[in-house]
């Protein structure tokens, strides 16, 4: 391993500029054992410090390589999570991104990576064990783009391992996370004005609070965890449990009609995720954390209270489609309302129309 000098480490930040990386680079630049922070990013983090040394490159960029000389530890973040229309963009961002990363961090003589997958890697199907472990199968649903460029991240990770065995690599695989920053497709969900769920089907669910997501990288840098470790609270919540808290009327489609709609608000651009997210809302994913636990780590809140804080940031709020609409304000009330009954007379529309079950 190398070291940057006498009075501490170097650790190097990817995706320096999001909310979970902007938190460990706060606790590092207080750690006294840490001596510089480089974090990259194309955007620029709003974060000063005197030991941040920020650095605005692109993840895919070659010249990575010289600027992790005499880095430690890298903690890779940069990732696109929320879908984006350039299919191409997003996959050469997230999977040649990563590649690039470890193969630069690699060839600097880097010592140790710290890597946040997910636990949508496993993917989401009706015979998945509940809970997963991380001996089990990697099936990410491909037709959802976050989860299948984690899927190849994965085996790029197994890659790198190969071709560099004296590098500690710690993958953490996180279920849904939530927090006070946290604005993606899962916490738009909850601001629907009713929560959508498929006809039959009830799987329960692990959020995480991104809190206890920066504790975790941060107890990977003093500990060394190699190989993968599933990052949630203990237990979960189950589908009327995470429902209740959440406090949004409940309305289920059968899957034909489910899958259609949510195919035709993607192509639209009234979603913000296609329909391979569904999967994520009929099957179980809930992992294990006994590896993590029995390694020294515990999530601080559980399931219920990280749901909890996001539902009640997010009660007074309604969202259709992409935009967000305060409750109360009666010019874009109307508005709302209006979208809402042109999407249900769409939902009976489907209901009508198409057959019972999906092929």
């Amino acid at each position: 391993m190398t070291t940057s000098g006498s009075n501490g480490r170097t650790v190097a930040v990817t995706g320096a500029a999001g909310f979970i990386a902007g938190r460990l680079i706060r606790h590092l630049c207080m750690d006294d054992s840490v001596e510089r922070v480089l974090g990259f990013d194309v955007k620029v983090p709003s974060f000063d410090h005197e030991k941040f040394v920020f650095d605005e490159v692109d993840v895919r960029n070659p010249a990575l390589q010289a600027r992790l000389n005499g880095v430690d530890t890298v903690v890779h973040l940069a990732f696109v999570m929320d879908p984006i229309r350039d299919e191409t963009e997003m996959r050469d961002i997230n999977v040649n991104g990563s590649q690039n990363v470890f193969r630069c961090a690699g060839a600097a003589g880097v010592g140790k990576i710290i890597y946040t997958s997910s636990a949508t890697a496993y993917g989401a199907h009706p015979d998945n064990d509940v809970p997963l472990t991380e001996t089990s199968p990697l099936r990410a649903n491909l037709d959802f783009s976050y989860p299948a460029h984690k899927l190849e991240v994965e085996y790029v990770v197994k890659e790198f391992r190969d071709e560099y065995p004296d590098v500690k690599m710690t993958v953490f695989r996180p279920t849904i996370v939530f927090g006070p920053h946290v604005d993606n497709a899962w916490s738009h969900l909850i601001e629907l004005p009713v929560l959508l769920g498929v006809r039959g089907y009830r799987p329960p669910f692990q959020f995480v609070h991104e809190d206890d997501v920066a504790r975790a990288l941060a107890f990977a840098l003093d500990n060394d965890l190699d190989g993968p470790y599933n990052l949630a609270p203990e237990g979960w919540l189950s589908w009327d449990e995470a429902r209740q808290i959440i406090g949004r009327r409940n309305v289920e489609l059968a899957e034909p009609a489910a899958f259609t709609l949510a195919e035709r608000l993607w192509s639209m651009g009234l979603a913000e995720a296609p329909a391979g997210m569904l999967h994520y809302v009929m099957h179980p994913w809930v992992v294990s954390v006994d590896k993590l636990k029995d390694a020294g780590f515990v999530c601080g809140r559980s399931s219920g209270e990280v749901l909890r804080e996001v539902a009640d940031r997010n009660r007074d709020y309604v969202r259709l489609g992409t935009s967000r609409f305060k409750k109360g304000d009666l010019a874009r009330g109307a508005a709302a309302g209006a979208g809402l009954l042109g999407a249900t007379i769409g939902l009976v529309a489907l209901r009508r129309h198409r057959s019972p079950a999906r092929t």
